[in-house]
């Protein structure tokens, strides 16, 4: 058959289609791990026989996966190297250390074969030789890899291989897919249980750390906090503040500022992690951040300078903390700032079915309940049954059948009254704001009304505002990022809009609280990144 449609396309004077190279793969691989495991590196073989792509950034991606599934070890660094040189040239921030945690893997194995070792500890070698070579924003960013949900991982491994069932044989593309996949499953399950020691023994080695801080504020309630100094820093340092009400980031964030050469402090919100308060979202961060700055400033590591930093609720943290301007607080630079009451739980008065889970998921314990939250089929079922049953919006969680208190307090306040008002700077407050802010946001932040809405108010009240806007093709989650996905929504962002917002921030930071240069970037008060 094949040769007679060759023929009749020939005759045409029509190419035929060159026909898809099937290769193994035992049908017991897709059914049995053990068996999938024996089959992977001759796959692997198989596909690099013939591979060819003119990506050449493609190509060596997948080529150091196929070379280390295939055990091809020395090979695979190599071809790291060469795809690190083209990573480097579009995003010097990261990528010279691009794929470090596949490097260290393969040099463990490396070590393993040459010492006899057992993996662990030709690991542990490996991660300890490679952290070592590292200043302290690189190992921040590198020990971020080692940050990985493992059962995503294997859901995603056995999606691609459900797609194999019945089939006699695997095309290349499918087969790179499934080699891709398996290679970080596998990788992972056994570097992650030694990774998370190792990171911490890192960054006992670089920095003085302080979990379990406590602060009281003047109304009685108590404030957990994070504080994290690099060791060997001489005197008193400016301090960058991260206010957070998902308990789970303020110690890499603290972490993270520490890298930059700030005291790092994370706070959380009253009631969260170690706080013995009710949890309340938004209604008090106007005081408990002035309480928090207020300690900060009278630390013997302080130097009286603090900024803040931070997105979405961390940005409406930063706002609510120059409602009532505490001295220390020199700056804020606030990603996707919320305004409690504008962009959410409602915008222009209508509520919005997006924050309904999120009451739950912020309240519900000391950390973040993820069940609930990431439970879809729940929140779209519900839209669904509330639209049908044709009941007023305020018996939706009835519908639910779980109250949602927070959800009916914030329904007793349908209009920007003064109960939202509280929260954050209003009107005349503004004028009083006369320290410099950069709000960065994206054209596909979904709280871009919110952050536009407070660079206005900030004009309109104090026409002498040092207030500086970024803004670009980003989305909620990559004008926060330092990282932007390549493509949002079917749009290739250009190379030069891929800025790393925890760069320029403390490249702010530096410029505001240690009289460093102005960053770059930003040339002018309004800074757009334009499209197309």
């Amino acid at each position: 058959m094949q040769k007679l449609l060759s023929l009749v396309l020939l005759c045409l004077g029509v190419a035929a289609p060159a026909p898809v190279q099937e290769l193994d793969l035992p049908p017991a691989a897709v059914r049995d791990e053990a068996t999938l495991a024996q089959a992977m590196p001759g796959l692997a073989r198989q596909v690099m026989a013939n591979y060819k792509e003119e990506d050449r950034e493609k190509y060596l991606d997948n080529l150091f996966r196929l070379q280390m599934l295939a055990g091809q070890y020395a090979e695979a660094n190599a071809t790291l190297r060469s795809l690190r040189d083209i990573l480097k040239a579009k995003d010097p921030t990261y990528g010279d250390v691009a794929n470090a945690q596949f490097e260290m893997y393969a040099n463990a194995k490396l070590k393993q074969a040459a010492a006899n070792l057992p993996f662990a500890d030709a690991f542990r070698q490996s991660f300890r030789d490679a952290f070592a070579q590292l200043d302290d924003k690189h190992a921040f960013r590198v020990a971020g890899y080692f940050i990985f949900d493992l059962p995503r991982a294997r859901s995603d491994l056995q999606s691609a291989l459900d797609r194999q069932k019945d089939k006699p044989g695997i095309d290349v593309a499918n087969a790179i897919a499934l080699a891709s996949k398996y290679q970080w499953y596998q990788i992972y399950q056994e570097i992650l249980p030694l990774a998370q020691t190792l990171v911490a023994e890192d960054d006992n080695r670089r920095y003085v750390i302080q979990e379990d801080v406590l602060i009281k504020t003047q109304e009685g309630a108590t404030l957990s906090a994070a504080v994290v100094r690099k060791k060997g820093l001489a005197g008193p340092q400016p301090a960058a503040l991260f206010f957070n009400i998902y308990a789970n980031l303020g110690l890499g964030q603290a972490k993270r500022a520490a890298a930059y050469g700030y005291v790092g402090v994370a706070a959380d919100t009253r009631g969260k992690r170690l706080s013995p308060d009710e949890v309340v979202p938004y209604e008090h961060e106007a005081k408990d951040t002035y309480a928090v700055i207020d300690w900060i400033s009278r630390q013997p590591w302080s130097n009286g300078k603090v900024g803040m930093w931070g997105g979405s609720y961390s940005g409406f943290a930063a706002w609510a903390a120059t409602k009532r301007l505490h001295p220390a607080l020199k700056t804020i630079v606030p990603y996707v700032a919320a305004i409690p009451g504008l962009g959410l739980p409602m915008e222009n008065n209508v509520f919005l079915n997006a924050n309904y889970g999120w009451a739950f998921y912020v309240t519900d314990n000391k950390y973040l309940d993820d069940k609930v939250y990431f439970d879809p089929q729940r929140w779209d079922s519900l839209r669904n049954n509330w639209y049908a049953s044709g009941r007023s919006y305020r018996d939706i969680d009835k519908v639910d059948g779980t109250p949602n208190r927070f959800l009916q307090r914030w329904l007793q306040h349908p209009s920007y009254d003064k109960y939202w008002q509280d929260m954050v700077p209003y009107q005349e407050d503004f004028a009083r704001i006369n320290i410099p802010v950069l709000s960065i946001t994206g054209y596909y932040d979904d709280g871009q009304i919110s952050a536009l809405q407070y660079l206005k108010e900030h004009y309109k009240h104090n026409q002498r505002a040092d207030h500086y806007l970024l803004i670009g093709p980003y989305d909620h989650f990559g004008a926060q990022s330092s990282r932007k996905a390549p493509v949002l929504n079917g749009y290739a962002i250009d190379p030069v809009a891929m800025i790393d917002t925890p760069e320029i921030t403390f490249q702010w930071m530096d410029y505001v609280l240690r009289g460093g240069e102005k960053p770059a970037l930003l040339k002018d008060k309004i800074n757009y990144q334009v499209m197309g």
